[in-house]
């Protein structure tokens, strides 16, 4: 099961993952960075690799209070934000997006959540969990002061009133059993021990001269860097072709317009709003964008959901079900064209434990993101780590 890489690491009781397991994982990750999209594979057809709760990214996050999360597993009707005609609705946002002031602020933050919904069983009963963890970065405007990187495991437990329901008849376990495929190893196929609480809290706290962020899909790009982007999107464009050269020489085959994809990247760091402006205006114009209508978010809040690359047809394991049909989706922020979720995994179909329409996994921006003039404190009960957290 390729959930298991993460489930391993954060769950200790878990047995490893088989080294088999752990390189699939590498490889996926490396190509989900490349490709701007969930890693999935194709529709009943095509290579076996799945979702992956880890691969995905491995920046991932904490999610906002159960109730809000039971509440929204399901997406709920918004109000209709785009208009008909495809992709000028981006266009459309980005008019939009280039009126608002610049932000200011002492420190970018970054809360990034995740969430994944697992079928479980414990006794004659099964339902679903949610496996919930969350990294928390603060990255300062001075690069004098600390970059700041929590991370912790939020919860795993029931994901409805129903699923709790079904828990308590078991009689209120702490450890459940995974439901997996047909033919899938014990040892990949793990006991889950739930929890309500925040656990295995780690941090890193130092100045980082170099101001580098973490985030290298474009490049090694400081925020000083990101300051300098022009608002115009063709000079955006040919700056991105310089980035993209830099690039190509280490990645011969990897072409201009692949890399134009990867300007999505634009929408989720800190930039000024008509950088983010103009990335929307030639994200609207790559054959590969669609925008799919409005949309709930997992956390409530009212969307424009958007694809930036072919996405059809694709399939992931859910419970005992390996080809469940899932579209993918990145939302975004109908005011300020900022990403509110992606890798968005959206079951197409109904199978045993999930209706049609639920969010199977996903990674989403807490509500306080963005910039901010207050600065990290030294987070209380958290392991200083000796190592960079992902």
């Amino acid at each position: 099961m390729d959930e298991l890489s993460l489930l391993a690491r954060a769950l200790p009781d878990a047995p490893p993952p088989s080294p088999e397991v752990v390189e699939r994982a590498r490889l996926r990750l490396a190509a989900a960075r490349r490709e701007q999209g969930p890693p999935a594979r194709a529709r009943r057809r095509g290579p076996a690799w799945g979702w992956t709760l880890g691969a995905a990214a491995t920046t991932i996050a904490v999610v906002l209070a159960i109730v809000t999360l039971v509440a929204n597993m399901t997406p709920a009707p918004a109000p209709v934000l785009v208009p008909e005609g495809g992709n000028s609705a981006l266009l459309q946002l980005a008019d939009r997006v280039a009126k608002l002031p610049d932000e200011r602020g002492a420190y970018w933050r970054r809360p990034l959540l995740n969430d994944a919904l697992i079928r479980v069983r414990a006794g004659n009963q099964a339902f679903n969990v949610l496996f919930s963890s969350r990294i928390d970065l603060w990255q300062p405007r001075d690069p004098r002061d600390p970059v700041q990187a929590e991370q912790w495991q939020q919860f795993v437990r029931p994901a409805t009133e129903a699923d709790e329901r079904a828990w308590r008849a078991a009689g209120s376990p702490g450890t459940v059993q995974r439901v997996c495929t047909p033919g899938t190893r014990a040892g990949d196929c793990a006991k889950l021990r739930l929890r309500s609480k925040p656990t295995q809290c780690v941090y890193t706290r130092a100045v980082e001269p170099d101001g580098v962020l973490g985030d290298s899909r474009i490049g090694e790009l400081t925020l000083a860097d990101l300051a300098e982007l022009p608002g115009d999107a063709g000079q955006l464009r040919e700056k991105l072709r310089a980035y993209w050269k830099i690039l190509r020489d280490k990645e011969p085959g990897y072409s201009f317009e692949k890399f134009l994809a990867t300007s999505t990247a634009l929408l989720e760091l800190p930039v000024k709003p008509s950088v983010r402006a103009a990335a929307l205006r030639l994200l609207a114009g790559l054959p590969t964008t669609r925008v799919r209508g409005t949309i709930t978010d997992p956390l409530g809040r009212p969307g424009i959901a958007v694809t930036f690359r072919e996405s059809e047809g694709f399939t992931a394991e859910f419970g005992a079900d390996d080809e469940v049909a899932q579209r993918y989706t990145t939302i975004l922020d109908p005011r300020t064209g900022a990403v509110l979720a992606e890798h968005a995994a959206i079951a197409d179909e109904s199978t045993d434990g999930l209706a049609k329409g639920t969010f199977m996994t996903y990674q989403a921006w807490a509500p306080e993101a963005g910039w901010t003039g207050e600065r990290p404190q030294r987070p209380r009960d958290c392991r200083l780590s000796a190592r960079p957290l992902p």
